[in-house]
């Protein structure tokens, strides 16, 4: 099962497979850092993979 970065903070909509994916660590006011888990995980708690760095 592989695992994918979900951003900490209030603007979370998506998951990544990139940690450096820019739209993970973006709008540095309401980032809070991010963590790793499942993608089934974060499929489950409504996250959809992010279209930047998944395509």
């Amino acid at each position: 099962m592989p695992t994918v970065h979900v951003r900490i903070g209030v603007h979370r909509y998506a998951y990544h497979r990139d940690p450096a994916c820019p739209a993970l660590n973006g709008k540095q006011q309401t980032y809070a850092g991010q963590e790793q888990m499942p993608e089934e995980e974060a499929q489950e708690r409504g996250l959809l993979a992010c279209r930047q760095c998944s395509a």
